[in-house]
C-alpha cells in the first residue's frame, strides 16, 4: 500500500478508476475480475478492494435516492390500474419500514435483489441511519468472498463465475419464494378473519367496485370519499353509516392516532399518508383513485361527525334528477357557533363577489362531485382546505351546473383543525385569485 501511495500517477490510478466504474454495470463479475487481477499481480489488494466496495456502495445509494425521489401516489395509480389490492401494498410498505435493515443485508447476498430492495426502501422514506451499517457490512462480506474466489481461481474465472452465479440465483429464488409464501399466508389469515361478512372477502377499490355491481344494477356508480386526520374517535361510526349507501374510501392524511385502523375495521378502503399533506391533497388523491377505478361520481364528507351520512340519499336524488356536476350541502349559518357564523357569512359574501355568482355556502365539505368535474380538478395547486373553494371556481369556469341540498348543521365540542388567521389569509388569497380567474374567462 505504501509503495502504491508513493508512486501515484494517472497510469497507476486508472485501473482502479475503471474498476470503480465497472461495478456500476456488473458488480459480481467485476469482483471476480478484481480477484484475478490481484492474483496475476496487475492490481494491489487493498486499493482494488476499496475501489469495488466504494463503487458498489455508491451505486446502492443511487438506487435508494431514485426511490426517494419517487412519489407514493405513483404506486397507488399503478396498483389501481393493475387491480392490485391497495391494502396489500400498504401492508407491504409497513413491512419494508419495519424490516428494511434485514432486507437490505439479505439482498446483498443475492443477485438482482439489491436494486429493487433499495428503491422500495427509498420509496418508504426509511432513514439511511437505520440500514447503512448492515448495507456496508453486507457489501464488505460479499466483496471479500467474490474477490477471494477470483483470486483463487484466476485461471478459470469464467467457470468460477458460472458456479457462483448459479449458487447466488438459487439463494435468490429460495429467498423470493419464502417471501411470497409468507405474504400469501399472511394475506390469507387477514382475509380469513372477516370470512363471515359478505363483502369483506374482497378488499381494496377492486372489491368496492364488485360490491357496487353485486348490490346495485344502476348505470351510474358512486363512491364516498372521506379525507381524515386524527379522527379515531368518530371515523368508524361515519364509515359504518356511509357504507350502507356506497362503498367508502378513506384517505388518512398522516394521522398520528388509530384513524386508519378504525376506518379499515369499519369496512372502508384506506390510503394512508406518512405525513400530513393537507385536506386538499388528500381529496385529490381520493379523486385520482376514483377516476382510475371508473367511478361516475363521489360524495365527500368529513370524518368527524359534522356531516350526517344519512343525508347521502338526498345528494343521490339531486344528482339523478338534475345531473349537476357539483352538489353542495348548504348549512344553516344561524345554527353555528357565533364566531363561525360570522366568518362563514363574511366568507360567503366575499367569495360570491369574487366569482360574480351567488354561492350560499362555499366552505361546506359535504358534496357530490361528477366525474366530469373530477377530471379538471387536477389543475388546482391547493393542498389545504382552500381546494374546496377552488373546486367551485373550476366548476363555474367550465360552465358546469351547481346544485344545492339542505343539510343539518352539526357542531359538537370538537376542536377545529383550521388555524383562523392562516385560513383567513389563504381564503382572501384564493378569493382574489378566483376573481382574476373568472375575469380572464369573461
Amino acid at each position: 500500500m505504501l509503495t502504491f501511495l508513493s508512486s501515484i500517477n494517472i497510469a497507476s490510478i486508472l485501473p482502479y478508476g475503471i474498476l470503480w466504474l465497472a461495478t456500476f454495470a456488473e458488480g459480481p463479475i467485476t469482483l471476480l475480475v478484481a480477484g484475478a487481477g490481484i492474483a496475476v499481480g496487475k492490481l494491489l489488494p487493498l486499493p482494488a478492494y476499496l475501489a469495488i466496495v466504494t463503487g458498489n456502495l455508491t451505486a446502492d445509494l443511487g438506487w435508494y435516492s431514485l426511490g426517494r425521489f419517487g412519489k407514493p401516489e405513483w404506486i397507488q395509480r399503478i396498483t389501481a390500474k393493475l387491480k392490485i389490492d391497495p391494502a396489500s401494498i400498504e401492508r407491504l410498505g409497513e413491512d419494508v419500514q419495519k424490516y428494511a435493515p434485514r432486507m437490505i443485508f439479505l439482498s446483498k447476498m443475492t443477485v438482482g435483489l439489491p436494486i429493487p430492495t433499495l428503491i422500495a426502501v427509498g420509496l418508504q422514506r426509511v432513514a439511511v441511519r437505520r440500514w447503512i451499517t448492515l448495507l456496508v457490512l453486507g457489501e464488505l462480506i460479499k466483496s471479500a468472498l467474490l474477490v477471494a474466489l477470483g483470486f483463487l481461481y484466476a485461471e478459470g474465472i469464467q467457470q468460477t463465475y458460472g458456479i457462483i452465479q448459479i449458487v447466488l440465483w438459487v439463494f435468490t429464488i429460495v429467498l423470493v419464494s419464502a417471501a411470497f409464501i409468507y405474504f400469501k399466508f399472511h394475506k390469507k389469515n387477514v382475509h380469513g378473519e372477516n370470512s363471515d361478512e359478505r363483502f369483506q372477502k374482497v378488499d381494496g377499490l377492486n372489491g368496492l367496485e364488485r360490491k357496487v355491481e353485486m348490490s346495485t344494477k344502476k348505470k351510474n356508480k358512486g363512491l364516498v370519499l372521506i379525507a381524515a386526520y386524527n379522527e379515531e374517535g368518530g371515523i368508524a361510526e361515519v364509515v359504518c353509516a356511509a357504507k350502507t349507501y356506497l362503498p367508502v374510501l378513506v384517505v388518512d392524511d398522516g394521522s398520528t392516532d388509530g384513524t386508519a385502523r378504525q376506518a379499515r375495521k369499519a369496512g372502508a378502503t384506506v390510503i394512508s399518508y406518512r405525513k400530513n399533506q393537507g385536506k386538499g391533497a388528500a381529496l385529490q388523491t381520493g379523486i385520482r383513485q376514483a377516476l382510475d377505478s371508473g367511478y361516475d361520481y363521489i360524495v365527500t364528507l368529513d370524518g368527524d361527525g359534522q356531516h350526517d351520512p344519512q343525508e347521502i340519499p338526498a345528494f343521490l336524488e339531486a344528482y339523478r334528477n338534475g345531473q349537476k356536476d357539483l352538489i353542495i350541502g348548504k348549512r344553516d349559518f344561524r345554527k353555528m357557533p357565533k364566531v363561525r357564523r360570522i366568518s362563514n357569512t363574511l366568507g360567503t359574501l366575499l367569495f360570491s363577489w369574487a366569482v360574480a355568482h351567488d354561492i350560499p355556502d362555499n366552505q361546506s365539505g359535504y358534496r357530490l362531485i361528477s366525474r366530469r368535474l373530477m377530471e379538471v380538478l387536477h389543475k388546482s395547486a391547493e393542498s389545504g382546505y382552500e381546494f374546496e373553494v377552488e373546486m367551485i371556481v373550476y366548476c363555474l369556469m367550465h360552465g358546469y351546473p351547481i346544485g344545492w341540498v339542505g343539510i343539518r348543521t352539526i357542531y359538537g365540542d370538537e376542536k377545529s383543525k383550521i388555524h383562523p388567521l392562516r385560513h383567513l389569509r389563504k381564503f382572501i388569497q384564493v378569493s382574489l385569485r378566483a376573481r382574476n380567474m373568472m375575469r380572464r374567462e369573461m
